[in-house]
């Protein structure tokens, strides 16, 4: 089971470092195997990326999801995902821009559903809190957009500026946002 793991992280930073274009002799090198060894453990390179980017699609989605309860915390969580590794902001960058094609009607689909699913999560938080009176009414959606794009704004320019530490006043941008807002 180590070495199934060992090849499955090969796999994921490979691809978030090349995209779909890593093979199956850079794992098997990486991971210290010969090649045909990586075939005990997964059929295909297909499959081996299948089994990476869903692991990885339960981790950012269900392990945030299940802890949200309002908006600070869900931005924190979702930081938190991302300040893990450069990999992991690596990743998603190149799974949502350049997607395999052999996964568009299942992972792809899958990623989008979810995505709608907490978008609307994140919606209903800041209807909820204007209903309280603690966020000022307004678009709901423009919010949402607005949280959303703050996000992946800080992502990418950990990404642009080869920053490690995505965490960098994020306090202070989370209290320029909510000032905004309330």
């Amino acid at each position: 089971m180590e070495t199934k793991k060992k090849i499955m992280n090969s796999a994921f930073r490979l691809f978030s470092e090349k995209g779909n274009e890593f093979s199956l002799t850079e794992v098997a090198n990486e991971v210290g195997i010969k090649k045909a060894s990586i075939y005990a453990h997964f059929i295909s390179k297909e499959v081996l990326l299948y089994e990476v980017i869903d692991q990885e699609i339960y981790e950012y989605f269900f392990e945030i999801d299940e802890q949200s309860r309002d908006l600070k915390s869900t931005f924190d969580m979702i930081l938190n995902y991302y300040s893990k590794s450069k990999a992991k902001r690596y990743f998603w960058k190149r799974l949502l821009l350049f997607p395999p094609a052999v996964f568009e009607t299942t992972l792809i689909s899958k990623i989008n559903k979810l995505t709608e699913q907490r978008y609307a999560i994140i919606k209903d938080l800041i209807k909820l809190n204007m209903e309280k009176g603690i966020i000022r009414p307004q678009d709901p959606e423009t919010v949402l957009y607005s949280f959303l794009a703050m996000i992946h704004g800080l992502v990418s320019i950990s990404i642009i500026y080869e920053s490690e530490n995505l965490k960098i006043n994020h306090d202070d941008i989370w209290q320029n946002f909510w000032n905004g807002i309330k």
